[in-house]
């Protein structure tokens, strides 16, 4: 997909680092399968564990190369161990999936669980991280966040 190319070239801009990589792509056949596979809600679009990612059928994915995207920029950046509303915000600066949106902003989200919201609380929580992370990166590095935040190494 040429269309992930803008994408890689906007994560190695942020990180400084060249990103490659090879995944296993599945597509589910239905929301729930998707469901099984992944282990997450029905009202995820996608998932990403190890080297795979793991979509919603096809139907349901609204732009699978931003998608496809936001789910490689998550597995990159998990070698750095970073409390995940600044993984999630990085990813969607990558993405740029929140620009020109709007969703209610939520207080605190380095305290929330992502993992017990439902999917609207789940949209304020990504955009909320997005505002916040952007903010950050206005002032600071990608490599003085992972400093300050991540607990893995730098490549």
């Amino acid at each position: 997909m040429p269309e992930l190319e803008d994408y890689r070239s906007a994560l190695e801009e942020l990180t400084g680092m060249h990103v490659g990589g090879t995944y296993l792509l599945l597509i589910s056949s239905s929301a729930g399968e998707f469901s099984e596979l992944s282990g997450i809600g029905y009202w995820f679009i996608a998932a990403a564990e190890g080297n795979t990612i793991i979509v919603q059928p096809l139907s349901l994915v609204p732009n699978l190369s931003q998608t496809l995207a936001h789910e490689m920029t998550h597995l990159f950046l998990r070698k750095y161990q970073l409390p995940y509303w600044l993984e999630e915000g990085m990813v969607c600066c990558i993405t740029g999936e929140w620009i020109g949106r709007e969703e209610m902003r939520l207080d605190e989200v380095e305290s929330l669980d992502y993992t017990k919201m439902d999917f609207m609380t789940y949209r304020s929580y990504s955009f909320t991280c997005w505002i916040k992370v952007s903010g950050l990166l206005r002032n600071r590095s990608f490599g003085e966040l992972i400093l300050e935040y991540g607990e893995g190494g730098i490549d």
